[in-house]
């Protein structure tokens, strides 16, 4: 059972994880970056996310129990902090091993941004340590601010690829950059003119360690386009992402060492329609090459949320996982179903109840209970 709950750990565990919810951008027609520090999104929260949250993300039955509600992350001119902390409940039933029921601590973030001045900027993201599962904290100094919001950051952060959902266990995020997504040091850039926005980074490489012994890089780019109708009650955004990754890989028989390449390519899009429904979808397509063979894989994954009342949130999801496309009996299908409620701000609690169909396992049922306390 240990071992069961470790390896659930490594799989799911969002340690700094910069998880955002794509959702409200559907929602509102907004940019990521419009609620957060990132200019990719996720993570800390600036002035407009906090009151985001403030406006939008309380239950109405419960805004008379806070006497109170304002509250400053602004410590004075140019420091603000922020903060997450995420609780776990999973269960499942397995026909073929052991149930699992236990509590996980799974997510512990306190932020910090500092604004040198108008431009120049630097942001801290210690992460909580759970045992024996490394932190992956984020750091970085950044020049923003610039025309067409353009920006550079450097230091250990988020690659930019795809969506960058909250759902972290998604198969897409564990397969391609690692779970929930890989904190790795290098260079970043991006611009954001008008309803377009384009990064691109180069990056130590996926799995290397804190000095790089691989002197290759991994390259991240990505591209979208937000289309907003008026008042925001259509909005499409478009987006497509790639990264290419060689490596040195050390053959386990003869400890030769070839060059190697992976590399990942898909689409994404966000779907909000009358700012009460959210449609988010992402196809992604994996080649890795090794010793002269080249395995592809194909990610799949779907999400429907429909704002039922302020601060209650239905939500449907389908993922698909095929690490080999070129063989027939290797995919796995998800299919959650549950909601998500908002009753204070500051807090958010969610349920899932999931499905599992696997081409040479046994069909699993999981449920996952989630306490979100953000500021």
């Amino acid at each position: 059972m240990r071992k069961l709950i470790a390896a659930l750990i490594l799989v799911i565990a969002p340690l700094s994880a910069a998880l955002s919810y794509p959702r409200f951008s559907a929602y509102t027609g907004d940019k990521c970056s419009d609620c957060h520090v990132s200019p990719t999104g996720g993570g800390m929260r600036n002035a407009y996310g906090n009151n985001f949250a403030k406006q939008n993300l309380q239950m109405d039955v419960f805004k008379k129990l806070v006497k109170k509600p304002d509250f400053s992350t602004q410590l004075n001119k140019n420091i603000s902090v922020g903060g997450d902390i995420r609780v776990m409940h999973i269960g499942n039933e397995n026909p073929n091993a052991a149930s699992t029921n236990t509590f996980l601590t799974m997510e512990g973030d306190f932020y910090i941004n500092a604004s040198v001045n108008d431009y120049i900027s630097v942001h801290l993201a210690p992460g909580y340590q759970i045992p024996n599962v490394p932190s992956k904290y984020e750091v970085y100094g950044m020049v923003s601010n610039m025309p067409s919001d353009l920006y550079f950051r450097a230091g250990r952060m988020n690659p930019n690829f795809g969506v960058k959902i909250a759902e972290h266990i998604a198969y897409q995020r564990t397969s391609l950059l690692n779970s929930p997504y890989s904190m790795l040091d290098g260079v970043e850039a991006g611009i954001s003119p008008g309803i377009f926005n384009l990064t691109a980074g180069l990056y130590n490489g996926l799995g290397t360690d804190f000095i790089s012994g691989d002197s290759k890089r991994l390259f991240v780019s990505s591209a979208d386009v937000m289309i907003s109708s008026k008042e925001n009650n259509v909005n499409v955004n478009l987006g497509l992402s790639f990264y290419n990754n060689p490596y040195n890989y050390t053959d386990p028989l003869t400890a030769e060492i070839s060059n190697a390449n992976r590399q990942a390519f898909g689409g994404f899009t966000k779907i909000g329609l009358m700012k009460r429904v959210a449609l988010i979808g992402e196809v992604d397509f994996l080649e890795d090459r090794r010793l002269g063979v080249m395995t592809r894989g194909l990610f799949g994954y779907g999400e429907l949320n429909v704002l039922v009342a302020h601060g209650v949130e239905f939500r449907l999801q389908h993922e698909l996982k095929r690490p080999n496309r070129d063989a027939n009996d290797n995919r796995t299908i998800r299919t959650s179903v549950g909601a998500s409620l908002f009753p204070l701000q500051g807090v958010e609690t969610e349920a899932m109840l999931r499905f599992v169909t696997d081409d040479r396992l046994p069909n699993t049922k999981e449920f996952n209970l989630g306490f979100h306390f953000y500021f």
